[in-house]
């Protein structure tokens, strides 16, 4: 799928990705540095960090690639790692990482739960909120998104997940409202399964993927993403799953939904 000639002028020099170890962060980090665009890897898995770094450093010479072994649940901690790429102009967010634990309500523990929250909501929060101050000093930049197509709902078995995703979804929607007027370009990516280590993890032993959640190729969500983002508000790329959500999403434009209660809440506080 083709990208926009201008992608790495129009977001900026350097791209900011979280989960980059593995699955779908690894495969925005190479189509990336692919692109020309230097890249700054945030993951807790230090050894499969820096294997990914070199992998990027051999399939593009000349691009620069930094890392950062980060536990994004601490957020003391992240704000260090923030602190060292002080220096660089990060044009481009990728917030990808997540925790996607499944089971039972009453079996999963809340320390799982609640990890879930820290990584998938809290840490995105901390990162967008040292990051677009900047982009929108500049007046440009983006920031993606990585949502779920659980997003549109509750559902057994991934209910801490879900609600997650939800809040990720609406997150970069309130974003792009805020943002664009100063040239920052914000979307939430919510596809169905996709053909990750973490979603292979969760298939139970024997068995394999339904055909409802036959998963998609990390790249295929990746190029949807960085050829959407500018021009779509909500992503729904890959997989059958992915395409359900989706229809179900035509049926009512979400922008107008989108604009018609930012303009509630503005005449309410805006004042």
């Amino acid at each position: 799928m083709p990208i926009r000639a201008d992608f790495v002028h129009r977001y900026g020099k350097w791209a900011l990705i979280t989960g980059a170890a593995q699955g779908i962060g690894a495969a925005y980090s190479e189509r990336l540095c692919a692109m020309g665009m230097p890249v700054v890897l945030l993951d807790v898995q230090a050894e499969l960090l820096e294997e990914q770094a070199a992998k990027l450093r051999k399939a593009s010479p000349g691009v620069e690639v930094r890392t950062s072994a980060t536990d994004l649940a601490d957020h003391q901690a992240l704000r260090a790692a923030l602190d060292t790429v002080e220096d660089l102009e990060i044009g481009l967010l990728v917030a990808n990482a997540g925790i996607g634990a499944v089971g039972r309500w009453l079996e999963v523990p809340l320390e799982t739960k609640l990890r879930q929250v820290a990584v998938n909501c809290a840490s995105m929060v901390v990162i967008a909120d040292r990051l677009t101050p900047k982009m929108v000093d500049r007046k440009r930049g983006g920031v993606i998104v990585m949502s779920s197509g659980s997003a549109a709902g509750g559902s057994s078995f991934i209910v801490t997940y879900a609600a997650t995703k939800a809040f990720d979804r609406v997150f970069a929607e309130g974003l792009w409202l805020e943002l664009a007027p100063y040239g920052i370009d914000v979307t939430a990516i919510m596809p169905g399964a996709v053909d990750t280590p973490g979603f292979r993890e969760t298939i139970p032993p024997g068995h394999q993927p339904t055909r409802m959640m036959t998963p998609a190729d990390p790249m295929v969500i990746v190029n949807a993403a960085l050829n959407g983002l500018g021009s779509k508000i909500n992503i729904v790329p890959g997989g059958r799953l992915g395409g359900v959500v989706a229809a179900v999403t035509a049926l009512v434009p979400r922008k107008l939904l989108l604009k018609l209660g930012d303009k509630a809440v503005r005449q309410m506080y805006d004042r």
